[in-house]
């Protein structure tokens, strides 16, 4: 038998028009303008990788936007570069952010409410919270799975537990889901509230697919089965929201190869977005001001980081000298950036100097230590204690004291108290 391929174009999680301004960035208005056209420019740009590859399909297994706040705009750019693939069918699962309701605009009913399009031809939507299995309109050898979340509430049930209908006659089955990986790396940091349609690698790879297009968590994740045979992966985030999501994102170009009726997927990464969310650790630990910015330099080649348009985060570290001021330092460099977050956890180096016991910086000193060591005593006899215990203190932990230490000695010795991000 001749051998055949089947290419795709694999994207997910572009939560279109999130909210911005999480965790430590802050963004003005043009820049937070900047970003939403960002994420809008990604997709536009990945459905050009699209044409240019000549792929049979684009697999989209949800996260496209955020349903809280998507625009009709924006969802009118998705529309029109949709339709710009021409007889490229694009296979879309809503997710738990962007589900499938009487006000998404998945619905062409909504969509001609609002004086709107309606999706071109070569949209397939699933619609249903049943798994639907369709044909592919130019390659009757490939059929495509999928579902919808109908709502914003998170599915506990296993779906993948249970028997899901595909087409047996089919050469190529493909699924696109979304949901949560038991076995997920970085599974212990997420919040329960993130986890929906739980399923393990077990119960997919029962299910005899070829290959599953899988959305919902933002980093590339293969998935094999016993036989370490790929059988699906996450993409992940197209393009990175926040310091969690750092360096290169990207779309995945697949490739299902069939040698003698057995199909075998190979996958290629393809960074779609303009720019990258980056992070440089800076020690200014015994330097002056040209070494720190000597530091900074370094970090920023070693990373291979772009700050013509790359978001950088530089978080300082370390003591420094009373007479010098780390933050100001690496504020003078903010114009040789697109965009950069200082993190300011440096300390004055205060207890490299010798206090008269007289004095109130002394006492003071002293007192914070000794309840510095008290709090790590107490926790250390009971971690588990909380403020429901009722005994003053319990909770403070020795780093708050010295957070606190620190801040009282700015006050008595500078008059004035720089505040500096602390853990």
């Amino acid at each position: 038998m001749a051998s055949e391929t089947f290419k795709f174009l694999q994207l997910s999680d572009v939560h279109l028009d999130s909210p911005q301004n999480r965790g430590v960035l802050s963004y003005s208005p043009a820049q937070r303008a900047a970003r939403y056209a960002d994420l809008v420019e990604s997709f536009v740009v990945a459905c050009k990788v699209a044409t240019d590859q000549g792929v049979d399909a684009v697999l989209l297994p949800g996260g496209l936007w955020d349903h809280r706040s998507i625009r009709g705009q924006t969802a009118g750019t998705v529309l029109e570069a949709i339709a710009e693939l021409g007889d490229i069918p694009v296979y879309i699962t809503p997710g738990c952010g962007d589900p499938y309701t009487i006000d998404a605009y998945f619905n062409d009913d909504y969509l001609k409410a609002r004086g709107m399009r309606t999706w071109p031809s070569n949209a397939c939507i699933f619609r249903t919270h049943d798994f639907t299995t369709v044909r592919h309109p130019k390659r009757p050898e490939v059929a495509i799975t999928g579902h919808a979340h109908m709502s914003q509430r998170k599915i506990s049930d296993r779906l993948l537990s249970n028997y899901v209908p595909r087409d047996e006659e089919a050469l190529i089955n493909l699924l696109v889901f979304h949901g949560s990986l038991d076995t997920y790396p970085g599974l212990d940091l997420l919040t329960q509230d993130r986890i929906t349609a739980p399923f393990s690698v077990e119960e997919l790879a029962a299910q005899r697919f070829t290959y599953t297009a899988l959305g919902h968590f933002h980093e590339y994740t293969e998935l094999c089965d016993e036989n370490d045979l790929l059988i699906g992966a996450y993409s992940g985030c197209l393009i990175g929201r926040n310091f969690d999501e750092l360096g290169p994102r990207v779309a995945m170009l697949g490739t299902i190869t069939t040698e003698d009726g057995v199909p075998v997927t190979t996958l290629e990464p393809i960074e779609v977005a303009s720019n990258r969310l980056t992070y440089v650790p800076v020690d200014i630990s015994g330097l002056d001001a040209e070494g720190i910015k000597a530091e900074i330099a370094y970090g920023i080649q070693e990373q291979e980081i772009r700050p013509d348009v790359d978001i950088v985060c530089l978080s300082l570290e370390g003591s420094y000298s009373n007479d010098l001021d780390p933050f100001e330092v690496a504020q003078e460099l903010r114009p040789d950036f697109y965009q950069i977050v200082i993190v300011d956890r440096t300390r004055p180096d205060y207890f490299a100097e010798e206090y008269d016991p007289r004095t109130t910086e002394h006492k003071y000193l002293e007192s914070m230590l000794e309840r510095q060591r008290q709090a790590e005593e107490k926790r250390s006899a009971n971690p588990k204690a909380d403020t429901l215990t009722g005994v003053p203190g319990m909770l403070l932990s020795g780093k708050t004291i010295e957070d606190a230490l620190y801040y009282g000695l700015d006050a008595l010795k500078k008059q004035k108290v720089t505040h500096r991000h602390v853990d």
